[in-house]
């Protein structure tokens, strides 16, 4: 295995790890309509596009398949998506606990949602294969979209 696939195969497992992310994350928000009947519509269709995001993520794959790379992707290790998806499993779980809120909820999507626009990974990364913007785009609009609904919530709900 040359240089060249050592690259790509890391790039394909970064890529795997975050798409992990979306996936929890939309569990998460299965979860959360499930608790919340009233809230129901909502919380299934941030559940909806987190798993969206999960296929777009993986859709990557068919550009590493062209042998195209992505730059700055290695600043998305294994530890920051690992800090991402223990934070999102230990959400999962608060959700069983006696007495969770929906504010404790919203709270814990705020702060998912947030995190990963404040890690800058659709600003930092870039690639040679014009799909990634595309990509990259959407998947920032969307993120962004959440955090706006979420904090509309909190807004009506003070």
């Amino acid at each position: 295995m040359d240089i060249k696939e050592k690259v790509i195969e890391s790039q394909r497992k970064i890529i795997d790890d975050l798409a992990e992310c979306e996936v929890h994350v939309g569990m998460l928000y299965d979860k959360y309509a499930a608790i919340f009947p009233a809230m129901k519509t909502e919380w299934s269709g941030l559940a909806t596009a987190e798993k969206t995001h999960a296929d777009m993520l993986k859709s990557m794959h068919r550009i590493l398949d062209k042998k195209s790379l992505f730059f700055n992707l290695g600043k998305f290790g294994k530890e920051a998506t690992s800090q991402l998806l223990d934070f999102i499993n230990e959400a999962i779980k608060s959700a069983d606990k006696p007495g969770f809120t929906m504010q404790d909820a919203v709270n814990a999507a705020l702060k998912i949602e947030t995190s990963i626009i404040d890690a800058h990974f659709y600003d930092i990364v870039t690639s040679d294969a014009p799909e990634f913007k595309i990509i990259a785009d959407r998947l920032t609009a969307d993120t962004k979209k959440h955090i706006k609904a979420i904090n509309e919530y909190l807004s009506r709900n003070k």
